[in-house]
């Protein structure tokens, strides 16, 4: 149990240190029919994990209102690199190749966060820092789920060896009950083979018996006067 708890901590802490790359490019996509200039992430983490902890990410820059599609914006939110509240606007889809995350940031006065102003380095900056907090949680839930499975697993062993003593200790009061009967039966066989012979003798005896009584009745009648 040791062993497999331990081999299990090992690959947590091992793969922990090796996050996967977050592969980050400017684009502009259309979220609720409204073409937007921002950044997509994709990754392989699953799309629930990524969706949960986007949430609580997001909550950190004001209230998050959720629309269809697994759009998630933040109206008048307060981010790090502006003085100015502005309009966060993020959709999460998944994907053959993983999930995705497209993050628009809108400052204003028709300007994005983009790869032509100095805002378009902070969002990557954000969904870089997201993306290893969500590859760590990912790992963590495996490992759980591992670290589970070989729980389950080793009390499932252990279970059947503990049946398994329990049978073989059964067997064995069994067989030794076997064993006495077999010794009890093999004294009654004894007795019963020497009461055959001692009622054999007594057979022959009463046979022999009955001849004398036969031949002395027929002697008491042929003195018939």
């Amino acid at each position: 149990m040791k062993t497999n708890v331990l081999a299990v901590v090992f690959l947590l802490t091992s793969s922990a240190t090796a996050w996967a790359q977050a592969d980050i490019k400017p684009v502009q996509q259309e979220v609720a029919k409204v073409k937007r200039v921002g950044y997509v992430m994709t990754t392989s983490v699953d799309d629930k994990i990524v969706e949960q902890a986007w949430k609580k990410k997001l909550a950190q820059y004001g209230r998050v209102l959720s629309e269809r599609g697994g759009v998630y914006k933040v109206e008048y939110a307060k981010v790090p690199f502006s003085d100015k509240n502005v309009l966060i606007v993020s959709q999460i889809s998944s994907k053959l190749k993983g999930t995705t995350l497209f993050l628009s940031v809108d400052m204003g006065s028709y300007e994005f966060a983009s790869s032509t102003n100095n805002y378009g380095r902070e969002v990557e900056a954000i969904l870089q820092d997201f993306h290893k907090d969500v590859d760590y949680e990912s790992q963590v839930s495996e490992a759980d789920k591992s670290l589970k499975d070989a729980t389950d697993k080793q009390k499932e062993v252990v279970r059947k060896s503990e049946r398994n003593a329990r049978n073989l200790k059964d067997n064995r009061a069994e067989k030794i009950k076997l064993f006495k009967r077999l010794e009890e039966n093999e004294k009654e066989l004894a007795q019963l083979q020497a009461d055959s012979v001692k009622l054999k003798g007594e057979v022959e005896q009463a046979l022999n018996l009955l001849e004398d009584q036969k031949k002395n009745s027929e002697t008491v009648k042929s003195r018939k006067p």
